[in-house]
């Protein structure tokens, strides 16, 4: 556990002149989920995409891109966004934790346990009545840390391969368009979610 206390970090939204730190946090969180596994990992030319996403969104209403910083040097990083099911669902709306990630020098102490309260305070001031997130089936240390944060598994999601037909290209997402819930080509999508966290103690969070 490192020693070094929470108190000496602070947290804010981030700014346009911040991407960088984004960046940097964003491309960590995804090179773990990659060795999760590699089905995970980021496309060639994510970067100009995040950049796009995050101008558009980090000052929008219903997005959250929150950064934690030790002086000058950011340390953690959550992703919340408004989520919008198909209309043919009663209950379609929830705020999303879409990203969440904590540098390992800082891992063992609360921070990552700030970062989902803090998610869980936006989500409440933005009248939504439950957080929710993805998390990779094998990464127990990240189910363990949720569950220290008082979520609970809801659903789980089942995969199986199969051996495409040589030469084939799938089809085009049908809800991907202006008609749909996720019209535009920069959504970020249900996998590009927490899965490398602090690792913290029951005793740390009681004390929290």
């Amino acid at each position: 556990m490192t020693t070094e206390s929470t108190a000496n970090l602070f947290l804010r939204p981030a700014v346009d002149s911040e991407f960088w730190a984004v960046a940097r946090l964003f491309a960590a969180l995804h090179q773990f989920n990659a060795e999760l596994d590699p089905r995970f990992r980021l496309a060639e030319g994510w970067e100009p995409l995040l950049h796009d996403h995050f101008t558009r969104t980090h000052l929008a209403p219903g997005a959250l891109w929150l950064l934690a910083w030790s002086a000058d040097e950011p340390v953690g990083l959550l992703l919340m966004e408004a989520h919008s099911d198909s209309p043919l669902f009663a209950e379609r709306r929830w705020a999303e934790l879409v990203a969440l990630y904590v540098a390992p020098a800082h891992r063992g102490t609360t921070l990552g346990w700030r970062l989902v309260e803090a998610g869980k305070v936006w989500a409440a001031t933005h009248g939504f009545d439950r957080l929710q997130l993805y998390v990779t089936a094998s990464n127990e240390r990240a189910k363990q840390f949720y569950a220290r944060c008082g979520l609970v598994a809801t659903q789980e999601i089942w995969c199986a391969d199969v051996l495409p037909v040589p030469g084939t290209i799938p089809p085009h997402d049908p809800s991907r368009s202006t008609a749909g819930h996720a019209a535009h080509p920069t959504e970020l999508g249900h996998h590009h979610l927490a899965m490398e966290l602090s690792d913290c103690s029951d005793e740390e969070l009681d004390n929290a």
